[in-house]
């Protein structure tokens, strides 16, 4: 019988997740999956939950939540896969308001169809960004973002909490944003190429998705050795309006102010008097003194099972 360990914060989907606890392991089981349960008290500590699961040899580790859940148990993993544990693999079971990886996954409103894809799913070798900047170092399985990117996450921060679908919130928050937000110089070098750049956002995708349902890279593959990117150039808001009903659509690509490339390793480098703030999965960092972020492939680093149904 295979062993699991379930990883949820109980707090994902505006408390949904606390709801789902008793369901889930009784789902597991009735499919074969010996499985504990573990909730989430505090911010970050999904990560350290992360690494002892992988330490333990359980054959799945399950991030039940959202986004935020997802990101830190597979920095937990990663960094266990890293040291040389044999790990083991990443299940997605998306009871978060934003399920942005799990679009990578399967179905995202079939409870039941999830935990299907546990033990009928085909297992897949996701690639994941390490990211770096000053002394540190972390993990980004989804994207990476810089720019409006920023304010818009501190706005859904606020907001962390209440009733609403990550989609709208993301939208408030942006069309806020836009309000005074102003395009920030950057230098952002791709494999061998350098461009200099007034940026409205810059987003380094190894997914597709991202706020619930803005298809920014929309044909980035999770596996396919290299990061999607968007830059969008600086825009009037009512530019920005209609570039963002683009976006929504992933119809944007060929958009007069987005470029859309494609690399194995990204350096973004601040080139104006403030430092350089960005989100890792949604996950807000604000160093006080980086001037640069640069964001490395890492293939086939992560195993996840998939489903079928996988967009």
């Amino acid at each position: 019988m295979p062993t699991a360990r379930v990883i949820l914060n109980p707090t994902s989907g505006a408390g949904r997740g606390s709801r789902m606890a008793e369901r889930i392991i009784v789902g597991l089981e009735h499919r074969g999956i010996e499985a504990d349960l573990v909730a989430t008290t505090a911010p970050r500590e999904a990560a350290r939950l992360g690494l002892e699961a992988a330490r333990s040899r359980v054959d799945l580790v399950i991030a039940a939540g959202g986004d935020g859940t997802v990101h830190e148990v597979s920095n937990g993993l990663l960094k266990a896969l890293s040291q040389g544990v044999d790990g083991p693999v990443l299940g997605v079971l998306p009871v978060g308001t934003g399920n942005d990886f799990a679009k990578l996954v399967g179905p995202l409103k079939d409870l039941d169809r999830s935990m299907d894809i546990l033990v009928e799913g085909e297992l897949r070798r996701f690639d994941a960004c390490v990211a770096t900047w000053d002394d540190d170092r972390h993990w980004c399985v989804n994207a990476a973002g810089t720019g409006i990117d920023v304010e818009v996450v501190r706005q859904i921060l606020k907001k962390r909490g209440r009733a609403g679908t990550a989609m709208g919130k993301y939208l408030s928050a942006v069309l806020k944003a836009l309000v005074r937000y102003e395009a920030i110089p950057l230098r952002v070098r791709m494999d061998d190429q350098v461009i200099e750049r007034d940026a409205m956002i810059v987003v380094v995708g190894n997914g597709r998705c991202v706020g619930g349902g803005f298809w920014v890279c929309p044909s980035a593959e999770p596996d396919d050795g290299r990061f999607d990117i968007c830059i969008v150039n600086e825009l009037s808001y009512l530019g920005a309006l209609g570039a963002i009903q683009q976006i929504i659509r992933g119809a944007h690509e060929n958009h007069s102010k987005v470029e859309m490339y494609r690399a194995k390793e990204v350096e973004i480098e601040a080139l104006g008097p403030d430092p350089l703030f960005f989100q890792l999965d949604g996950e807000l960092h604000e160093p006080p003194r980086a001037r640069s972020l640069t964001l490395g492939m890492r293939e086939a680093a992560l195993p996840v099972m998939v489903g079928t149904e996988a967009v």
